[in-house]
């Protein structure tokens, strides 16, 4: 029933609300601990927009804390149309395209969203994996916009993972979560397909790092 309602527009239009409703419930109840939230929106009222990237898994409490004047690549899949209309709520403005479909179309679209002054949200491994691993998406549309990416992770102090290729993470209501956000990363500009897969493969491994340090301060999850 549920596929059957992503493919209309009133079924995904209804179901981006329940989404929305949920995602924002959730968020509010949680005890947030930002790490260079404050920073990273000083930076952006300055007019400087940064390409956000963090992995699928941390996905479902992320619209709602993103800074404002944000654009997100989204899946031009019926599931990923949902979770744009859900985003857009929190002030998301959906980007068709992902790794394996519309990828040329999309990274042009986000490079003419940065040159406008609003930042662009990408998890790189979406939307289907393999988790935690960097598609050369945010390297291209760095190279191609001199704009400096920054990683995002959280970690819950309880939470639940789903058994989803991705493991997304759903945090318990009311939990700790520390949420940290890197100073921005700025990348020499290259023109080799070598040199490029060698800052793909570092931020990649920074990405990681992070996201290793935060949950070595938290207790493991709990698959459901």
């Amino acid at each position: 029933m549920l596929k059957s309602l992503t493919r209309t527009v009133a079924g995904s239009f209804f179901l981006s609300i329940i989404l929305a409703a949920m995602m924002g419930l959730l968020v509010v109840t949680l005890r947030w601990s930002h790490q260079g939230r404050a920073e990273l929106k000083s930076r952006l009222r300055k007019g400087k927009p940064e390409i956000i990237i963090f992995w699928h898994e941390y996905l479902f409490v992320m619209s709602p804390v993103l800074p404002r004047r944000c654009s997100a690549l989204q899946s031009p899949h019926p599931d990923g149309r949902v979770l744009a209309g859900a985003s857009r709520l929190f002030g998301l403005r959906p980007i068709w395209g992902s790794s394996n479909r519309k990828a040329l179309s999309g990274l042009r679209q986000l490079a003419g969203e940065l040159k406008s002054g609003r930042s662009a949200v990408i998890t790189p491994d979406g939307p289907r994996g393999p988790a935690r691993t960097l598609s050369m998406g945010p390297i291209s549309l760095a190279q191609l916009t001199g704009a400096p990416i920054t990683i995002v992770a959280w970690s819950a102090q309880h939470y639940w993972r789903a058994k989803s290729w991705d493991k997304m993470r759903f945090p318990k209501p009311f939990s700790p979560i520390a949420c940290r956000w890197s100073e921005p990363i700025y990348l020499p500009r290259k023109k080799s397909k070598k040199e490029m897969e060698q800052q793909r493969l570092l931020i990649e491994a920074q990405l990681n790092k992070l996201v290793s340090s935060l949950d070595g301060n938290n207790q493991d999850g709990q698959v459901t």
